[in-house]
């Protein structure tokens, strides 16, 4: 197909300034590093989803020798969950660790979030979230250095040092009912569709007796199996992609800072299979498809993909890696987009979860990153 960015002048050379002044032409692989260690963290709070797919019988007994009861608080639907979070965050506890998944992660973040920008609690007395690795994906828990639910739960116990990470996050709705919500990672195309397939299989056999075989990385499997076929049969869609924020910039593979864009202006227009952006390298099980995510404090990884499946899976090692061909794969680094598709809805996803179909989205990087912590170990 012609490069969708043809028509556009380029303005290439050494000459260019980067990201942010000081820094060379280019983006490098490696994340910014923006942690601090509380010695002495005091007192920690535990809420988790127990609908989680590693809520079992092992994890009831780690959590009874590990969390002190009036320290634990359980919620089988976390959306309706505010009450617990405003005693929570009312019981002054250093952090509250939860997990179940990027999606319960998300929440916690987000109903913090809220509460700091309608005055509730000041940002400097907001506790971080401390990250549990209980999901499948596990993003969040990849990106911050969870360990193993029982051995970060015998860290707490013994008062273990926290490390806890300033990282950037996506927002937008569909996290938080009617609000704007946080979350690392969205898109849209041909992994969201496997996404809503498996939200759809979850719903199908909730409360039988194949639940717990079927959800986790069974149900994505089986989602895939039955995702590929149809998709393989669509034909790519159009999106336009319009920079709404100050920084953009298009980037090579090698991370070489090609070209700028300005405030309104187009920087993709073309054909896509899939398009996502992410302030996290990882997309779920430590598959580090946003290589140049969470380089540089307020911008996201946006990679807009014109490639086919097949080719995706002859090549899952590099797939795995985040590595295209040259041809098919467009990178940019962003501060918010808008992004239009033409034609017919796409499959949405945000963090991992199956949310629909949309046409018209907006991600931008939220303006004060959050804070996630784990046990020194």
């Amino acid at each position: 197909m012609p490069n969708p960015l043809s028509n556009f002048s380029s303005k290439l050379g050494a000459s260019q300034k980067d990201v942010t002044s000081g820094r060379p032409d280019r983006a490098s692989e490696t994340p910014l590093s923006r942690t601090r260690v509380v010695r002495d963290p005091g007192k920690c709070a535990v809420f988790l989803n127990a609908r989680a797919k590693g809520w079992t019988g092992e994890l009831h007994h780690d959590i009874q020798r590990f969390v002190s009861p009036q320290d634990l608080f359980l919620s089988d639907d976390f959306r309706q969950a505010d009450r617990t979070v405003d005693r929570l965050l009312a019981a002054g506890y250093e952090a509250i660790f939860t997990g179940g998944g990027d999606g319960t992660i998300c929440y916690l973040m987000s109903a913090i979030e809220k509460r700091i920008r309608d005055g509730k609690i000041s940002r400097e007395e907001a506790p971080p979230v401390g990250v549990l690795r209980m999901g499948t994906g596990n993003a969040i828990a990849s990106f911050v250095g969870a360990g193993e639910v029982s051995e970060d739960l015998r860290a707490l116990r013994a008062g273990a040092p926290l490390v806890v990470h300033e990282v950037d996050m996506l927002q937008g709705p569909h996290v938080l009912p009617d609000d704007d919500g946080l979350y690392p990672f969205a898109g849209v195309g041909w992994d969201a569709e496997v996404l809503n397939g498996y939200e759809w299989f979850k719903d199908v056999v909730h409360g039988t007796a194949v639940e717990n075989y079927a959800t986790g990385l069974g149900g994505y499997v089986a989602s895939l199996a039955h995702t590929i076929p149809k998709t393989m049969r669509q034909e790519p869609v159009h999106v336009v992609i319009k920079n709404t924020g100050q920084r953009a910039m298009q980037l090579d593979v090698a991370g070489n800072i090609l070209r700028r864009f300005e405030p309104g202006e187009t920087i993709f227009d073309g054909n896509i299979s899939v398009c996502a952006a992410a302030t996290i390298p990882f997309w779920g099980f430590k598959i580090r498809i946003f290589p140049r995510a969470a380089q540089y404090p307020g911008l996201a990884h946006l990679r807009a993909y014109d490639g086919s499946v097949p080719w995706i899976l002859r090549n899952l090692p590099n797939f795995w890696k985040g590595k295209f061909r040259p041809e098919d794969i467009y990178d940019f680094l962003i501060e918010s987009v808008s992004l239009t598709v033409r034609g017919r809805d796409m499959p949405y996803q945000v963090a991992g979860d199956g949310v629909g179909y949309a046409s018209e989205i907006e991600w931008g990087v939220a303006p004060s990153p959050v804070r996630l912590a784990v046990p020194m170990r």
